[in-house]
């Protein structure tokens, strides 16, 4: 199968890349200000909000399937610059959706658990409807409205606080400041000895980036059509996840300090249960994502084998 990841120096991109790779698929990678340098990849410089460079670069590879992981992912800052949000999220998205129509491929966009506003019952379900609060989760939403306008058969996917141990020599500042994803800067606070105030009452579902992935490609061999939730089984405060964590690779738990949302002066508002139900995917495709013990194993096996980890230095 022939892939173009978009977004493929972010952390659920080189997931997707190597994960192809190691498959035998034929993958591309497309990166907006920061090559991946996969051996064995194929890249292209692309930047989504640019449509005849879209249109160009999936009709020179003409893909089976384009996947989308590139975004705006700061949420404070879309907060403050909404219409690059909306030009990112929104507009870069649907050049994306059109571009994979032309050349008859699947077009799958990866969202976010904020699309819903954290009241109701959660779990939340596919069938449950969103109701963004911050400018972040309405640009996502909007991606995910252009997806599927462009065609049914595309796939929307909602995954829940992706976290990941970013290699230290791959790591690069994006262009809205966050360079490392919650569970990496974590990390690496507590191993320098550096108290983290963690919000004790917002609840998710987190969810292991090379898992994620492994969601992705099984949705695609299905011929999966439609929006699915592919979130950690376990449903979690970021206080507890990040105690969980760090008490996984034997660090000072007692570093990691709880703290109230309406403590931290935040820009954008967050839902306070976002957690998502992914039984959805299973049915479809028969692929169960991981709890959170069998998650932050795979962490700590990545943390440890990173010569340049707090763990190795």
């Amino acid at each position: 199968m022939k892939f173009l990841v978009v977004g493929a120096a972010g952390q659920v991109g080189r997931n997707l890349v190597r994960r192809g790779l190691d498959r035998g698929d034929e993958v591309a990678g497309a990166y907006n200000a920061r090559p991946p340098s996969v051996p064995g990849l194929v890249e292209e410089q692309l930047d989504k909000t640019n449509e005849r460079r879209c249109h160009e670069v999936v009709l020179r590879h003409r893909p089976d399937v384009v996947i989308d992981t590139g975004a705006l992912h700061n949420v404070d800052f879309c907060e403050s610059h909404p219409e690059e949000a909306n030009r990112v999220n929104r507009d870069g998205t649907r050049y994306l959706a059109e571009a994979a129509q032309q050349v008859g491929a699947k077009f799958v966009f990866v969202s976010t658990d904020f699309v819903f506003d954290g009241t109701g019952a959660p779990p939340y379900h596919e069938s449950d409807l969103p109701r963004p609060q911050s400018v972040y989760a309405e640009s996502k939403l909007a991606g995910e409205r252009e997806t599927l306008v462009v065609s049914p058969n595309n796939v929307v996917v909602r995954p829940s606080v992706i976290y990941s141990w970013i290699d230290t020599r791959q790591r690069k500042e994006s262009s809205s400041g966050k360079g490392m994803n919650f569970g990496t800067w974590a990390v690496e606070e507590v191993a320098a000895g550096r108290s983290v105030r963690i919000i004790n009452d917002q609840v998710a579902s987190p969810t292991l980036a090379d898992d994620l992935a492994g969601a992705i490609l099984a949705l695609v061999d299905n011929h999966a059509g439609g929006t699915f939730h592919a979130a950690g089984l376990t449903a979690v405060t970021r206080y507890d996840f990040t105690v969980r964590l760090i008490q996984r690779l034997n660090l000072d738990a007692t570093l990691v300090q709880p703290v109230a949302t309406s403590d931290l002066a935040q820009k954008a508002q967050r839902p306070r249960n976002s957690s998502l139900s992914s039984e959805r995917l299973v049915a479809m495709t028969g692929y169960r994502m991981m709890d959170l013990d069998a998650a932050l194993a795979k962490f700590a096996a990545a943390f440890q084998g990173d010569p340049g980890s707090p763990g190795r230095r």
